[in-house]
């Protein structure tokens, strides 16, 4: 095992993409030798604390750090007696609130620190200054990692040195994500087992566009054809998305199934899965549905262009909406894809390959951290 100890923080508001990223990382580290410890930062508007909830459900070395508000002095003091007990330490920040304790916490220690940006997306004025505070403190980490090239112009005008950068695409568990895995029972969700079925899982905010895919969907379902959509996932706009589709007049065929953790069989229920991203670095759930082997409609927003270049993949504008619904009609007719698009994530997208890059990543910095100190 490494001589030294990697503690990852994540201040979470829920189950989203970065946190599957941490969750999938985790133990493949641990499978190359990397010493983890997730330290989850309290969410004062959350019950429960599901990133800690599921990191103890699968097994990862994980922590609760207190924070009773947007900032909370008592997680630095927390952080900093940590580091005290292991002084063996590099610190993995993962958002703005992690790095902001991060830094605080190390002071004038010699504490290494390695930060992800999984995408700057400022939705509020808030948000957008929490990200300005984050862009100022990586200029002093020892190394940025990016899941997106398009992120690079972005931390280089905010100071973030060039070699201190590294792209490490995001990547996810192929052995979970297959065509072979076994799909759910549309009948249980009262969808007929002839219609084609289109899906997609999201988060039901305004990046997201829930509402742009409604509109689509009408009109595709306009054409009498036999189809129907389903959406995984749960969000600010889900009442939103049932009124527009009653509106439109396909609420029958429009089916939100909420939040799963059994993805892998979502994804084999569907014949054709639909990104209609407004904005993106790298989304998870279109490389999960890549492996699973479905027909695939994405906008060309952050990486989604690159990933898919090559394949049989309709990519559209994003928020364009005729182009969306002639690329989802045009799916119906569309055959199965070939084995490649599955094994262009297998080789580029897995999680294997993402925690090797990390580990390449804590390795060279705790490299250089120890002949500093010598």
């Amino acid at each position: 095992m490494s001589e030294y100890r990697v503690l990852h923080l994540r201040s979470s508001a829920g189950l989203y993409g970065a946190e599957y990223v941490i969750l999938g990382m985790l133990p493949e580290l641990a499978w190359q030798g990397i010493d983890c410890t997730l330290l989850c930062l309290d969410n004062q508007y959350l019950q429960m604390q599901p990133l800690w909830i599921r990191a103890q459900a699968q097994g990862i070395d994980s922590e609760r750090l207190p924070c009773r508000g947007r900032f909370d002095f008592a997680t630095v003091v927390a952080l900093r007696a940590r580091l005290r007990r292991q002084p063996n330490t590099l610190l993995h920040v993962h958002d703005y609130k992690s790095a902001l304790t991060a830094w605080l916490a190390r002071g004038r220690r010699h504490v290494p620190i390695v930060a992800t940006s999984h995408g700057q997306f400022s939705s509020t004025a808030r948000l957008h200054l929490y990200h300005l505070l984050e862009l100022s403190m990586m200029r002093r980490f020892d190394r940025v990692c990016i899941v997106s090239e398009e992120m690079r112009p972005l931390l280089i005008r905010a100071g973030v040195r060039e070699a201190n950068l590294r792209l490490i695409e995001n990547g996810i568990d192929t052995h979970r994500f297959t065509p072979l895995a076994p799909p759910l029972t549309r009948a249980d969700f009262g969808i007929d087992d002839d219609a084609f079925l289109f899906g997609c899982a999201m988060r039901l905010t305004e990046q997201k566009n829930p509402l742009g895919l409604i509109e689509a969907f009408a009109r595709v379902a306009g054409g009498q054809r036999n189809c129907a959509l389903a959406i995984a996932g749960d969000g600010p706009l889900r009442d939103a998305v049932k009124v527009r589709a009653a509106e439109l007049g396909c609420s029958q065929r429009v089916h939100l199934i909420g939040v799963r953790d059994d993805l892998q069989r979502f994804y084999a229920t569907l014949d054709a899965f639909v990104l209609p991203s407004l904005y993106e670095g790298l989304p998870l759930a279109l490389l999960e549905a890549m492996a699973a082997g479905r027909r695939i409609v994405a906008t060309a927003v952050g990486e989604v262009g690159s990933v898919l270049r090559g394949t049989d993949a309709a990519i559209v504008p994003p928020d364009d909406r005729n182009a969306l619904t002639s690329a989802m009609r045009a799916a119906m007719d569309a055959p199965v894809p070939s084995a490649a698009q599955r094994q262009r994530v297998i080789d580029r997208y897995s999680v294997q390959r993402m925690a090797s890059d990390y580990a390449q990543v804590y390795n060279d910095v705790w490299n250089r951290h120890a002949r500093a100190a010598a």
